[in-house]
């Protein structure tokens, strides 16, 4: 198996008024057990940032369709990468296979097939990219932080 490289390049100006991001890594097994794991990196880190937990919920049920859409068609290893900014959650999951997920028809009655219709319905902005390691599922939520007990947002 030949090993993902990756290079990133991040460019701010040191006048730049923008916050810093945070970036949390993991990398999660290749097993239904990587869904409990992602919820509870991105639980910790999205409390840890003092957001909402309707946010937060939101967040996990995202990243939740993610990771399940990595093991069940994809190929390890799987990664979760999140990044919190201001105002915004972007999260991805990446693993080695290139085949992109495709939507299907679904009967009412079945448990599953639904994941991309989640991400359109409640996902800021999402989408998937092939690289020439594999691939990479990808969402944008926008997001308030927690108001604080005196009324103000975090």
């Amino acid at each position: 198996m030949r090993a993902m490289s990756v290079s990133v390049d991040v460019v701010r100006r040191t006048t730049s008024s923008t916050p810093p991001a945070t970036h949390i890594l993991a990398e999660l097994p290749y097993l239904p057990s990587a869904v409990p794991r992602a919820r509870q990196v991105l639980r910790e880190s999205l409390r840890g940032a003092g957001l909402d937990d309707d946010a937060t919920s939101v967040a996990e049920l995202l990243v939740s369709e993610l990771v399940t859409n990595a093991v069940k068609y994809g190929q390890p290893p799987v990664w979760l990468l999140v990044e919190l900014r201001p105002g915004l959650v972007h999260a991805s999951v990446s693993d080695t296979s290139t085949a992109l997920p495709e939507r299907r028809e679904v009967d009412e009655d079945s448990e599953g097939g639904r994941g991309l219709l989640v991400l359109d319905a409640l996902a800021g902005s999402w989408g998937a990219v092939t690289v020439d390691s594999g691939k990479y599922l990808w969402f944008d939520l926008a997001v308030t932080p927690a108001a604080h007990p005196d009324g103000q947002a975090g």
